[in-house]
């Protein structure tokens, strides 16, 4: 069988990866990229950081784009036909002539982590949102908006909720809590009427305000250590996190018809970095509530590979169980 090659890009709200591998399933390269969710960081520089991952991974390959036979861009931020429009017109003038496929960052993470290929998969990072994929091949994506558009969760959420207590902790108007003097430590800030003044300049627009996102999930390792020291504002904000993730799983479950089924609830993004396990706790019993034979889980492998995984399936490989855990393991 004559060798071909194919692209895998995970783009993300904090990073970009990308694989180049043959298909047989062998990986030959990757590289990395600054963020690339266009509603965060502008098209333009999604754009740059998605250019320096495919370049990283081809030149480590010793391949040039001419040599691939179909990519996939699995994306952050790519939520509306609006944003699908943009996108595509971009990657082909970054990727001339090259064959890709364009799907939402959940849609990689689910082939990444369900063994089967189907199941349900929960992305959490800077914002959150959900994927479901039945048996049969049929895909159903939540619109990844936020709380208006009904999946509330992820590190921005995360944010609003430690603002909330600290600033309440700090005015004696709440319990108080760790949070109180770890939010200036990691924001740089010198003191609540300070921090009041930056939050109405660069909260009302997240867009273009990059720097408000990272100080975000800075904050968030903070929160699970505070609930493990036993920090009650701390496990609230974990506790709140879980249910309202919770509500969009559940309703996928009831959606896709999977209450009575062994299906895969694969956990991906940084917030499920957290060392505390109270939020994923909390979030499986909910789950189990509704599908008691679920198996909630992080990835089999890294989510890029996800990407490499979708593309080599619709150029027509097959992709068994077996070349997922084995020859694409060392990528974890």
């Amino acid at each position: 069988m004559p060798v071909s090659y194919y692209l895998g890009i995970d783009g993300g709200t904090t990073r970009t990866k990308a694989v180049v591998g043959d298909n047989a399933g062998h990986i030959l390269g990757s590289g990395d990229g600054g963020p690339s969710n266009h509603q965060i960081v502008g098209v333009e520089a999604a754009m740059a950081a998605l250019t320096d991952a495919v370049h990283g991974a081809l030149t480590a390959a010793g391949l040039s784009l001419a040599f691939i036979e179909r990519a996939v861009f699995g994306l952050s931020g790519m939520d509306l036909p609006m944003h699908r429009e943009v996108l595509e017109a971009a990657l082909k003038t970054a990727f001339p002539g090259v064959t890709f496929d364009l799907v939402n960052d959940t849609w990689i993470m689910l082939t990444a982590g369900a063994a089967d290929g189907w199941g349900i998969a929960l992305v959490c990072g800077g914002g959150a949102n959900a994927c479901a994929r039945s048996p049969d091949g049929t895909w159903v994506t939540l619109r990844g908006l936020g709380y208006e558009s009904g999946l509330r969760g992820g590190g921005l959420d995360m944010l609003r909720d430690v603002l909330h207590y600290a600033f309440l902790s700090h005015d004696g108007t709440g319990p108080k809590t760790i949070l109180e003097q770890e939010l200036l430590e990691v924001t740089g800030t010198p003191d609540y009427d300070t921090l009041q003044l930056r939050l109405l300049e660069e909260l009302q627009d997240i867009a273009g305000h990059e720097n408000v996102l990272q100080g975000a999930l800075r904050l968030i390792p903070l929160v699970f250590d505070g609930a493990t020291a036993g920090d009650e504002v701390c496990k609230h904000i974990l506790l709140l996190q879980a249910d309202s993730l919770a509500e969009g799983i559940t309703g996928l479950v009831r959606k896709m018809r999977f209450e009575h089924k062994r299906v895969d609830v694969v956990l991906g993004g940084s917030i499920f970095a957290g060392r505390n396990p109270l939020l994923t706790d909390r979030l499986t019993l909910a789950v189990h509530q509704q599908a008691p034979e679920a198996s909630l889980h992080r990835p089999l492998v890294d989510p890029v590979l996800g990407a490499y995984i979708m593309a080599l399936g619709n150029a027509g490989h097959y992709v068994g169980k077996k070349l997922r855990l084995a020859r694409l393991s060392r990528m974890k």
